[in-house]
């Protein structure tokens, strides 16, 4: 593919971010012309107020979020964490209020590793040295040729020692991917997980804004499965998306990074051509549809995980996966 340097312009309007990029390994949020909606009720980190939430959900397409401000959220201390690592565990912060608990910062989660687990693919990030990439994964190379800025690391983890961990503020970086060839139909119709835990501050561009793939099936096109866009108020939204932008949908900016774990589940069908997205146990249910065509699933033959993105940051952009499993049935946030 022939990459091209294309300067992005992009405009602030009450709190909602718009731009304009358009090039297919250069990927832009979701939104079309601006909308004006209010968005819910932002998730509070625990035990403080919640963020404000702003931009009501455009259509699918261009880079401009809805043009509206959200109520704010009141903060929701979820149930106490799973105590790992002799540090108790910190209470999960989640849109609907329960919280699954999530482990101390540098404390391992009970449970949330891959041993006595029966799901179809199964990754804890414990196979490997620290540095390198996990046994068992290959490098997804990314648009811009940066090579590294993805490897495993033990300075956090939700689990066990040992946890993915990407750190760069290059676009288009390398990430990793599993092949899902031992999966056979369970590739293209399954349920979905995997924990993540961005470095405080989080990213927050000085203008416009900052789309951020965090995973993706790999076929014939991307899809990003989880995937967000951050506006320079510091919140961020959750989309479906495909390198052109032409598909598919996206939530409002209910959204903060924080410093805790957090998990993200996904349930697709390439056969119906359906998705579904969760949030800390709690369905965001913008993202949901069925019979998109224009959503290009395929046969997959990987999954990536692993941050890219596409509008340089103000600094580096850390964030650290765990936990990853995938399986015919519902999997959950324990």
């Amino acid at each position: 593919m022939t990459r091209r340097s294309i300067m992005v312009s992009c405009v602030l309007v009450a709190f909602a971010v718009g731009c304009g990029a358009g090039r297919p390994d250069a990927g832009r949020g979701a939104g079309g012309s601006p909308s004006t909606s209010t968005g819910g009720a932002g998730a509070g980190v625990a035990g403080s107020a919640g963020a404000s939430s702003t931009g009501g959900q455009g259509g699918a397409g261009g880079e401009a979020g809805g043009a509206a401000a959200g109520s704010g959220g009141a903060g929701v201390t979820g149930s106490a964490g799973a105590a790992g690592g002799g540090s108790g565990g910190s209470g999960g912060s989640s849109p609907d209020g329960g919280g699954a608990g999530r482990a101390a910062d540098g404390g391992a989660g009970m449970g949330a590793g891959c041993a006595g687990k029966p799901y179809k693919l199964c990754e804890d990030f414990e196979s490997g040295t620290v540095g390198d990439i996990p046994m068992g994964w290959t490098t997804l190379k990314g648009f811009s040729g940066t090579r590294g800025g993805v490897g495993l690391a033990n300075d956090q983890f939700h689990s066990g020692s040992m946890a993915l961990k990407s750190n760069g503020m290059n676009t288009g970086m390398d990430r990793v991917q599993k092949s899902l060839a031992a999966l056979g139909p369970t590739a293209t119709k399954h349920w979905g997980r995997i924990f993540y835990k961005v470095q405080s501050p989080g990213p927050k561009p000085s203008s416009g804004v900052i789309h951020l793939t965090l995973a993706a099936m790999q076929g014939t096109t991307e899809n990003r499965i989880v995937d967000t866009v951050v506006a320079t108020n510091g919140t961020h939204q959750w989309l479906f998306n495909i390198p052109d932008d032409s598909c598919c949908t996206s939530s409002p900016y209910n959204w903060t990074f924080d410093d805790a774990w957090h998990c993200a589940e996904w349930t697709l069908d390439v056969g119906t051509q359906s998705f579904r997205f969760f949030s800390d146990g709690k369905e965001v249910t913008q993202l949901a549809f069925t019979g998109k065509t224009n959503s290009r699933m395929s046969a997959y033959t990987s999954i990536g995980v692993g941050t890219i993105f596409y509008q340089t940051p103000p600094k580096p952009i850390v964030v650290w996966f765990d936990d990853l499993a995938i399986d015919d049935n519902q999997i959950g946030c324990q």
